[in-house]
This record gives structure tokens, C-alpha cells and sequence, in this order.
């Protein structure tokens, strides 16, 4: 059997002294990236596609997301503070956004620029991709990095549907570096650090999917950053200002789950959830759902203010974003005059265009087509061998999973309980599985 190679890096990590084998998160997982051995999960890196499910519903928070040391940012001159709406949606809304900032500012940040600042552009850019592309009827959004990932591992079928364009954080970071350096800053002075809701954008940062290098020095938790604004917010001095022109309410919800479609005309559908992703995705691969026009998906429920790193309730956050746009409605948007630059424009264009999104299915059993049939074969006989009760005994989430690990050498027949409850050999399959946990009265005793 040919050896897989691992195509995907996660910011998911286990602190293994506090998980209790419990399998919550091996239940959970959308793609089946976790397998239980030795009594703790083990994650694939080429399933995982980091949607902080099993973060959510580990009861032990025995899973975390790796961040980058909040010091990284002594190591340069401007050190630029990327900000989300879904941040400022995190505090009340009595406390105005300068105040916020201010307190950034204290933190070391010199610089803050906020994500939403580049929606206009970004509608341009899905816009010309999609009427360059006529032939496709259904446009799904590159938002959110866990549904593009998603869609590579188990739904390939549909990457050529993603619209081939990175992701609007990633714009916003190339808009400030060239602004800062058309000041005078030289390249290596200039670190952007993105303030992410998600384990996702972690990964979409150092491991994108577009295989382009990105513009961003490094990611902060957000429900970090979140406690030390907090701390700090009644010595602010309300002074600190963003240095981009002011937002409007529609750039204000972008985040939120129907930010991107209401700024398209047509027909358009906003997807938010987990579960509510899946099956529109499956329902699309099945050609059971006509969806002409955009489809704007999100893994996380009411959007990224349902993030895994976001502090508050996602409902409450988005009822404060709602409110502090509405603060916003008549106030009039300043375009940033570049934007009427054709070769700025272009050099846009080129920053943010995407080649090719490889599919990366995880049912791929061998690069030999005879030899993946042959395993394929042999999978559906030891499955219709298998119990079918999914008990993840095995330490695989279901009977379909443990024949899969059978196929690909990475279990046993008798690791199945079912199969040799009598045998010294399934004894010790057990015992590999779940360590010293397991409590069984040894079998081969003399009578």
C-alpha cells in the first residue's frame, strides 16, 4: 500500500493529561480525523480540517488551539493589530470601539486596521470572478477556511464551485503592509497579527490552501486578546483611531452569518452551522438542490461570532454587532482613493487570485487505481463483517471507520469486540486502544 502523505498541518492540539478517553470528540468530528489509541485521540493531520468541533464539545477542555506567542510582536517596529468586527462584538455596547483600541495600543500594537475595511473590494473581486466563470451555477464563498477544507476532504467533487480567491483577511493585511512601506516602513519592521475567532484562520494562515505565503506575521487568540482588553478597558484614554476611514453597517455584519450574501444581486443562500453545512453540501454533491448563484457557508453557528475562540454567547454578539451598525447607517463611506488606481487595482487582483484548489479526498486508499479498487472491495466485505452497532469500542467512530483502518494497516479484525470476545489477541487490541483503563479477567488463566 502506497504511504500517504500527510497534506494538511491543524492548530488542534490535545493536553493529553487532562483528556479522560471519554470519545465526545472522536463522535463529533465531521471528516473522522480522530481515532482513540492508548486511551487518548489521536488526529489526523489529513482529515482534520479544524472546525473546532471537538473543541466545543470536549467536556474535560481537553483540546486546545496552538497560538502564536503574543512576545512575537516585540520583533518588529509596526507592529499592526488586524481586527475583526467579531472582536468589537465581544464587548458591550456601551463601550465604544476607541476605547477598544486604546487599549490595544497599550498592549504595544502601534497600528490597528480592521478587516471589514476591505468588504467593498472583496464583493469586486467574487463578483469578477463569477462572471468570468458563466458556466458555473453555484458559487460557493472562500470566507470561511474550515468549509473550503471541508469540501477538499469530503466533498472534492465540488472545489471547482469555490470561488478562487483568498480570503478577506488576507487582503486587508496586504493593504496595510503596501500602505505602510508607501510611508517609509521597510518590509521586514512591519508584523500583522490577525485576531482570530477560529482554529481555522490559524491554519488558513500557516498552512494555506492556496499554497501562496502569507502576509501575516502571526495569530492571537481572540478570547485571549478579549481578557486583557477587558482588564484594562477602565484605564483607557479613548483616544486610539483605526487607521483606515470609517465602516459602514454593512461592513460591520460581514462576519455574521448573511454578511456576504445580502451584497450580491440575484439569487443567493447563507449557510451557517455545522450540521446545516454538511447537508446543503451533500445535498449539492447529490444534485438534490438547484442553488444558482452564491452560497455563502459558514461552519460556525450565526457565523464567526459562533467561533470556538469567541468570548460571549454568539447570539448576544451578534445583537451588539447588529447594534453598533445601525450606528453607522447614514454615516458616509470614504473610498479608499487607490481603489480608482487601475494598477494598484490590478496589483490586487494578482495578490488575491487563487490558481487551483486540489481536491484532497480522505477516501483515497492507494495512488494504484487496481490496487485503491481491490482495498475498496475488501473494506465493504470486512464492513458487512462488522457488527454495525458503532460502539467505538475499536477507538474508531464507527464499524465503516475501523474496516477502513483494517484496509490501510492501521487495526486489527479482532480489535473489534464483537468479533473475539474470547481471545487473548483481542484482549490485547483492546488493551492498545485504551491502555491501562481497561479492566478484563485474564482469559488463558489455567483452569
Amino acid at each position: 500500500m502506497a504511504e500517504q502523505e500527510s497534506f494538511f498541518k491543524h492548530s488542534i492540539k490535545v493536553h493529553y493529561d487532562r483528556c479522560q478517553g471519554c470519545t465526545t470528540c472522536m463522535r463529533s468530528c465531521p471528516t473522522g480525523a480522530i481515532r482513540i489509541r492508548g486511551g487518548k485521540p489521536v488526529v489526523s493531520d489529513n482529515k482534520c480540517v479544524d472546525c473546532g468541533q471537538c473543541m466545543k464539545v470536549c467536556p474535560h477542555r481537553a483540546i486546545y488551539i496552538q497560538q502564536d506567542d503574543f512576545a512575537l510582536t516585540r520583533n518588529y517596529k509596526y507592529r499592526v493589530c488586524l481586527v475583526p468586527a467579531t472582536f468589537i462584538g465581544q464587548f458591550d455596547e456601551q463601550i465604544r470601539t476607541r476605547e477598544i483600541y486604546s487599549c490595544l495600543k497599550k498592549l504595544g500594537f502601534t497600528h490597528i486596521y480592521e478587516v471589514e475595511h476591505e468588504v467593498e473590494y472583496m464583493v469586486k473581486l467574487y463578483q469578477q470572478y463569477m462572471d468570468k466563470h458563466p458556466e458555473t451555477r453555484t458559487f460557493i464563498s472562500p470566507y470561511c477556511p474550515a468549509v473550503i477544507r471541508l469540501i477538499q476532504v469530503r466533498f472534492p467533487s465540488l472545489v471547482d464551485n469555490v470561488i478562487k480567491v483568498r480570503a478577506p483577511f488576507e487582503l486587508a493585511s496586504r493593504i496595510i503592509v503596501r500602505r505602510l512601506m508607501d510611508e517609509g516602513a521597510a518590509r521586514d519592521e512591519i508584523g500583522v497579527f490577525y485576531v482570530t475567532p477560529c482554529a481555522a484562520k490559524i491554519a488558513a494562515v500557516k498552512y494555506p490552501v492556496s499554497k501562496k505565503e502569507s502576509c501575516i506575521a502571526g495569530v492571537i487568540n481572540m478570547d485571549f486578546l478579549y481578557n486583557k482588553v477587558q482588564l484594562m478597558l477602565h484605564e483607557s484614554d479613548k483616544s486610539a483611531q483605526p487607521i483606515n476611514h470609517s465602516l459602514s453597517s454593512q461592513d460591520v455584519l460581514w462576519p455574521l452569518a448573511g454578511g456576504e450574501a445580502c451584497h450580491f444581486k440575484g439569487s443567493q443562500y447563507a449557510v451557517d452551522g455545522l450540521q446545516n453545512v454538511l447537508n446543503f453540501l451533500e445535498r449539492l454533491e447529490d444534485d438534490a438542490v438547484d442553488a444558482e448563484g452564491l452560497v455563502e457557508m459558514r461552519i460556525c453557528d450565526q457565523g464567526c461570532v459562533g467561533g470556538v475562540l469567541a468570548t460571549n454567547n454568539r447570539f448576544v454578539a451578534r445583537k451588539r454587532l447588529e447594534h453598533r451598525a445601525k450606528l453607522f447607517e447614514d454615516r458616509p463611506k470614504t473610498r479608499y482613493e487607490r481603489y480608482n488606481n487601475p494598477e494598484f487595482c490590478q496589483w490586487i487582483d494578482d495578490q488575491m487570485a487563487i490558481p487551483e484548489i486540489k481536491p484532497r479526498s480522505i477516501y483515497k486508499l492507494d495512488d494504484d487505481f487496481s490496487e485503491a479498487f481491490k482495498m475498496a472491495e475488501r473494506m465493504k466485505k470486512i464492513e458487512k463483517a462488522l457488527p454495525g452497532v458503532n460502539c467505538s469500542a475499536c477507538g474508531a467512530p464507527s464499524c465503516a471507520a475501523l474496516a477502513e483502518d483494517i484496509v490501510r494497516g492501521d487495526a486489527r479484525m479482532d480489535t473489534c469486540i464483537f468479533i473475539n470476545r474470547h481471545s487473548q489477541a483481542s484482549e490485547e487490541a483492546i488493551r492498545s486502544i485504551w491502555g491501562d483503563r481497561v479492566r478484563t479477567k485474564e482469559i488463558n488463566k489455567d483452569k
